[in-house]
């Protein structure tokens, strides 16, 4: 996956992240909070990265836009799912 791609899916799901941190159920708050900042990690140019890795690449990257998808619809227990997904997907840090 090169790095524009890796940066869309990133950029997803830190938006989802993001949504379910600020509207979703007050029980899954301070976990998205913690996803949004993990997947905001990927978002520095300073990384050095120009292809990424993940374990699925088409999975990561349809990941990212159904979670999207799925916070923008309060679907919240669906984006959280999705989030996590994601997140198994990347390498262990």
């Amino acid at each position: 996956m090169d790095r524009s791609e890796f940066l869309l899916s990133t950029r997803q799901l830190a938006a989802a992240a993001e949504i379910l941190a600020k509207a979703g159920p007050l029980d899954s708050r301070f976990d998205a909070l913690q996803m949004l900042e993990f997947f905001r990690r990927y978002d520095h140019p300073g990384l050095g990265l120009n292809v990424v890795a993940t374990s699925n690449d088409e999975l990561f990257a349809s990941t990212g836009h159904a979670a999207l998808t799925m916070a923008g619809r309060n679907e919240f227990a669906a984006a959280h799912e999705l989030l996590k997904q994601a997140r198994s997907l990347l390498p262990a840090a």
